[in-house]
């Protein structure tokens, strides 16, 4: 495959390095820095810069018993069984594997357009899920409310004159009015982090939206 030409923002790459972005958004982050060399270099620079950060600040001292409470609440803490974790279709770039478990969990919400609910556990705001689309297919004419994280696992769509492709990382908010359209060369999967539901723009969206549910 070719190299992502969509990527994060600088100020999404920041929050990555130091933990701050929502569990969500970052997870479908991870799925654009699996396979984008250059936003995994530009994380290990943030990520040092921070390091350098920290060692700049004056020491704290713990408490005395902070080592004796820490390791009595590990002992609290129950291990679940080791399951084994699906991988993710060959035809995908690779995926978190909360992501590739959510195959599981695939529902048809209409002739061509599946989604399955991505697990997050503690579940962060907003919905985490992947979406399916078959070739040749348009999504209805839709905005939104808050933001939006995608990145393609499969496929390509095109949205407003620009071509998606596996591996392109893209993000919309309520500035955008958009159509996406899944090229004809064969169905996409994407996997999403949306704040809150679509808003759609069209008849079809809104008698679609309590169906498809997005």
């Amino acid at each position: 495959m070719t190299a992502p030409r969509h990527h994060p923002d600088a100020a999404l790459v920041i929050d990555l390095a130091r933990g701050a972005a929502n569990p969500g958004r970052a997870l479908v982050a991870q799925a654009h820095l699996a396979v984008c060399p250059e936003c995994r270099r530009l994380v290990g620079v943030a990520e040092a810069a921070g390091g350098v950060l920290m060692d700049e600040l004056a020491p704290t001292l713990m408490a005395p018993d902070a080592l004796a409470r820490t390791l009595g609440r590990l002992g609290d803490v129950e291990r679940p069984a080791a399951t084994a974790r699906p991988s993710a279709p060959a035809d995908w770039i690779p995926a978190p594997p909360a992501a590739t478990q959510a195959l599981r969990r695939r529902r048809w919400a209409a002739p061509g357009v599946w989604t399955a609910q991505v697990r997050l556990e503690p579940a962060p705001p907003g919905r985490t899920y992947l979406l399916g689309v078959g070739p040749g297919i348009a999504v209805p004419n839709h905005t939104h409310h808050g933001l939006e994280s995608l990145c393609v696992l499969k496929g390509e769509f095109e949205d407003r004159g620009e071509v998606y492709r596996p591996g392109d990382f893209v993000e919309s908010d309520e500035e955008v009015v958009h159509r996406p359209a899944i090229t004809r060369g064969g169905d996409c999967v994407c996997l999403i982090w949306t704040e809150n539901a679509l808003v759609p723009r069209s008849l079809v969206g809104w008698l679609m939206q309590p169906i498809v549910r997005i």
